[in-house]
C-alpha cells in the first residue's frame, strides 16, 4: 500500500469515527441521519478524486478533510456559531490525535513508510478509543452545560476559541516536528480545554448566583406581601369600628331630606373599602403574595391581567419550587410584554387536582422568537434562566414544559403530577 492510499483509508475511517463520536457528544446537533451520512460520503468522494488525480495537500493529510464541515454547517441544528462551533471542536480533537499520532510514529519509524502508517493507524485508533470512551462516560455531561448557555457573546467566544487552537494547530504542524511538534500540540489542546472549562465554571456560578438572587426576590416578595396584609387587617379593623359612624351619618342625612347626598357619601366610603380591601387569587398564601406582587406590577405597567389560580395549602410540590415555576413564567411574560405599545395582557390559569399540577401563561408578545430544537431560547447576554429554571423543576417531578407561539401570542404549559 503506497503513501496516498494509505492516507486516503485513515481519512476515511477517522471520519466515520468522527462523526459517530459527534453524534455521541452532541446528540441534540442532528436532526436526521443524512447529517451524519452526507458530509462522510461528500468528504470521502473529494479525497477519492484528489487520490484518482494525485493531488497532493498538505492541509488535507494532516487534517483527513475540511470538505465535510460545510455541509455539517448546513444540516445541523442549533445557533450558526453552536454549529461552527462542534464542527472545529472536532477538527481541534481530530487534528491533534491524528498529528500527535503521526508525530510519534515518525519519531520511532521512518516517515512516509509502512510501518509509519501503520504505526499512525494503531496509536490513531487507540486514541479515537480512549476519547469516545471519555465523551460517552464523562464529557457529554460538560458538552450539556455548554449548550445551556444561549448567549451570542459567549458562542462567538467559544467558535473563536476552537478555529483559533484549531488554525494554531495547522500552524504547529506545518512548522515544527518530533518532540517540539508533540508539546505545543499538547500545549494547544489542554490550553483550548482549560480556556473552555474555566468559560464552562464561570456561567455555572452565574446561573447559580441568579438563581440565589430570583430565591431573594421571591422571599422579599413575600415579606412585603405579608407587611401590607397586615397593613390591611389593620385598615379593615378601624373602618369596622368606624362603620357605626358612617351608617349614623347617612341616618341622619335621610333624616334632614338630603337624601341626594346619601350615595354620594356611601360610594366614597365604598371606594375607601375597595382601596384597602385585599387581592385574594388563592387560599395558599405564599402564590396568593407572588401573584399580588405581579398583580400590582401589571396595574402599574397599564398591562390587562387575569390571574385564576385554585391552589390549596398545603402541596405536595414545595412553595419554594411552585413559586419558581409561577415566578419566572410570568416575569418572562412580564418582560415580553412591556416591549410592547399597545395589546399588553398577560393570562395566567393554575390548577391542583388529584395530585396534579398544571399552569397556563399566556401573554402579548412582538412576535420575534429565537428557538432551537422548536424551544424558545433567550437573547440576554447570560443566555437567560428563566425557563431553565421552570425545565429543572418539571425535570424533578417527570413533568412536561410545553411552549408555543402562534402570532403575537406566546402560550407557555406545565404539567406536574405529583
Amino acid at each position: 500500500m503506497n503513501i496516498d492510499t494509505a492516507f486516503l483509508v485513515i481519512t476515511a475511517i477517522t471520519l466515520i469515527i468522527n462523526y459517530l463520536t459527534m453524534f455521541i457528544a452532541f446528540p441534540h446537533r442532528f436532526g436526521k441521519i443524512a447529517t451524519i451520512c452526507v458530509p462522510i460520503i461528500f468528504s470521502i468522494v473529494v479525497h477519492i478524486i484528489l487520490y484518482l488525480t494525485g493531488t497532493q495537500s498538505t492541509f488535507y493529510r494532516f487534517y483527513g478533510g475540511f470538505a465535510h464541515a460545510p455541509l455539517f454547517i448546513i444540516l445541523s441544528k442549533g445557533y450558526f456559531l453552536q454549529r461552527v462551533f462542534v464542527i472545529f471542536f472536532v477538527m481541534v480533537c481530530t487534528g491533534f490525535q491524528v498529528a500527535l499520532a503521526s508525530a510519534v510514529s515518525g519519531i520511532f519509524t521512518q516517515a512516509e513508510s509502512s510501518e509509519f502508517w501503520l504505526a499512525v493507524f494503531i496509536l490513531t485508533m487507540f486514541m479515537y478509543t480512549v476519547y469516545t470512551l471519555f465523551i460517552f462516560l464523562f464529557a457529554r455531561r460538560l458538552f450539556a452545560k455548554i449548550f445551556i448557555s444561549s448567549g451570542k457573546k459567549i458562542w462567538l467566544l467559544f467558535s473563536f476559541m476552537a478555529a483559533f487552537t484549531y488554525a494554531s494547530m495547522v500552524v504547529v504542524i506545518s512548522v515544527s516536528d518530533g518532540v517540539q511538534r508533540i508539546s505545543l500540540l499538547v500545549f494547544a489542546f489542554c490550553t483550548f480545554c482549560a480556556l473552555c472549562y474555566a468559560i464552562i465554571n464561570t456561567h455555572e456560578k452565574t446561573k447559580r448566583r441568579v438563581e440565589a438572587e430570583f430565591a431573594n426576590s421571591i422571599i422579599s416578595s413575600g415579606r412585603g406581601h405579608y407587611e401590607k396584609m397586615n397593613e390591611q387587617q389593620n385598615s379593615l379593623r378601624i373602618m369596622r369600628h368606624d362603620v357605626k359612624y358612617h351608617i349614623s351619618a347617612a341616618r341622619e342625612m335621610l333624616r334632614s331630606g338630603k337624601g341626594d347626598e346619601v350615595d354620594g357619601y356611601l360610594s366614597e366610603v365604598e371606594s375607601l373599602v375597595t382601596e384597602n380591601g385585599l387581592p385574594v387569587f388563592c387560599k395558599n398564601t405564599v402564590i396568593n403574595a407572588l401573584l399580588s406582587g405581579y398583580a400590582e406590577r401589571c396595574r402599574k405597567s397599564d398591562i390587562s391581567c387575569g390571574f385564576e389560580a385554585a391552589l390549596p395549602e398545603p402541596m405536595s410540590v414545595p412553595n419554594y419550587e411552585m413559586c419558581v415555576v409561577l415566578g419566572n413564567l410570568l416575569e418572562n411574560a412580564v418582560e415580553a410584554v412591556l416591549k410592547l405599545n399597545s395589546g399588553r395582557f398577560i393570562e395566567l390559569k393554575a390548577n391542583y387536582k388529584h395530585q396534579q399540577f398544571a399552569v397556563t401563561v399566556k401573554n402579548s408578545f412582538d412576535g420575534t422568537v429565537l428557538s432551537d430544537d422548536g424551544q424558545p431560547i433567550s437573547c440576554k447576554k447570560d443566555g437567560g434562566f428563566g425557563l431553565r429554571s421552570v425545565q429543572a423543576v418539571v425535570e424533578r417531578y417527570g413533568g412536561k414544559l410545553i411552549t408555543e407561539w402562534d402570532g403575537n401570542t406566546f402560550t407557555a404549559y406545565v404539567i406536574i403530577d405529583v
